[in-house]
């Protein structure tokens, strides 16, 4: 199996916080004419069949819904998506009309990714939102009448402005929508985006952390079952794409800025829409081996609550021993997994264990 993911590049507006590739210029239809001609290309060389497909962004949400129905009919006419397959779209509240969602429908999308943020209007606007807390509200509400039985939705800890309090708030809210999936985190801001350029004051990295605890309590309570870092869904609605990329499974991404692994390769496509508009075929542009398989294991797999084997760990038998007295890590049926205090300070973690596969045990100790 391998899993499609297909990227629209296109917002109504940049995002304050956002590093991603989108425009909000260009010719939606003829990105989509250059997205159904690259899918018609793979189609011919994939043979593999497809249990996910992922239609991101940017916002998908804001293509005329005509086009939305003309990337799924080009998805169904060239590959071999199975029976139960789990097909995603991603939405901002204030493009999640009926129409949108009508269309996505009918062509079979069967999960909706929506990127709510916040349930305080303050922190929305703060980072260059468009939509408002009842927006968003309105738009689950409006995906559950017209059929939609898998939701996820998005929210960001460490915003402007934001407490304890008003995250808080923005978790009961969501949790009190009953949703099946939540993407709970927490602010990067990346260099070159509005927010770094900015002199706005962020939470420290304390009431960051008290934010990160707080969201894992109270979606617990709830009954969603944190599997991965920044995820949380109620039992059986894991998102069976992005487990894929935790997991090693083979991927393909269609569209500028798009990345995909092939057995030991990775590829992508430049961040350039004119360029890949352009092309007469749609092989990638940028081709690189995978030379550290084991560290690339690592890295996955412990972003989930699966973990990983004991076995692949040849070395650090004294690291692991203490990073379970500290609560970090636990092993259980020979996996070894990072408990929420180890999630959060997952990559420190990950680079010392990767560290001691490099050296003798009697080194390590």
């Amino acid at each position: 199996m391998i899993s499609l993911y297909i990227h629209i590049p296109f917002c109504k507006r940049k995002c304050s916080y956002c590093s991603f590739y989108s425009l909000t210029d260009f010719d939606k239809e003829q990105y989509i004419d250059a997205i159904i001609r690259c899918v018609e290309y793979w189609g011919k060389k994939i043979k593999q069949k497809t249990d996910t497909v992922y239609i991101g962004g940017g916002t998908p949400s804001v293509l005329p819904p005509k086009l939305v129905c003309a990337i799924m009919e080009s998805v169904h006419k060239n590959f071999d998506i199975q029976s139960g397959a789990e097909i995603t779209i991603e939405a901002n509240p204030e493009s999640c009309d009926k129409d949108f969602l009508s269309a996505a429908r009918s062509c079979a999308i069967n999960r909706l990714s929506l990127g709510v943020q916040s349930f305080c209007d303050a922190e929305l606007a703060a980072i260059g939102r468009l939509h408002t807390a009842q927006d968003a509200a309105e738009a689950v509400y409006r995906a559950r009448a017209l059929g939609f039985d898998n939701i996820s939705c998005d929210l960001i800890f460490g915003l402007p402005h934001q407490t304890c309090v008003s995250f808080c708030k923005s978790l009961d809210m969501l949790a009190g929508l009953d949703i099946e999936h939540i993407s709970c985190y927490n602010l990067q801001v990346e260099d070159n985006t509005p927010l770094a350029d900015s002199d706005v004051r962020l939470p420290d990295e304390d009431l960051q952390e008290q934010m990160y605890f707080l969201a894992c309590e109270k979606l617990k309570s709830r009954g969603y079952l944190h599997y991965e870092i920044s995820n949380y869904a109620k039992p059986g609605f894991q998102s069976r794409h992005n487990s894929g990329y935790w997991t090693g499974k083979d991927y393909l991404g269609l569209g500028p800025a798009a990345h995909s692994k092939i057995a030991d390769i990775r590829y992508a496509f430049d961040a350039d829409i004119v360029r890949f508009t352009s092309k007469t075929d749609f092989e990638f542009d940028t081709v690189q081996r995978i030379d550290d398989e084991l560290f690339e294991k690592l890295m996955l797999g412990l972003r989930t609550s699966r973990g990983i084997e004991m076995s692949m760990l040849k070395n650090g038998a004294g690291l692991i021993s203490r990073l379970c007295d500290a609560g970090l890590a636990q092993v259980k049926d020979d996996m070894l997994c990072l408990t929420e205090r180890g999630f959060y300070v997952s990559n420190s973690i990950i680079t010392e264990i990767a560290l001691a596969q490099e050296k003798p045990e009697q080194e390590e100790q």
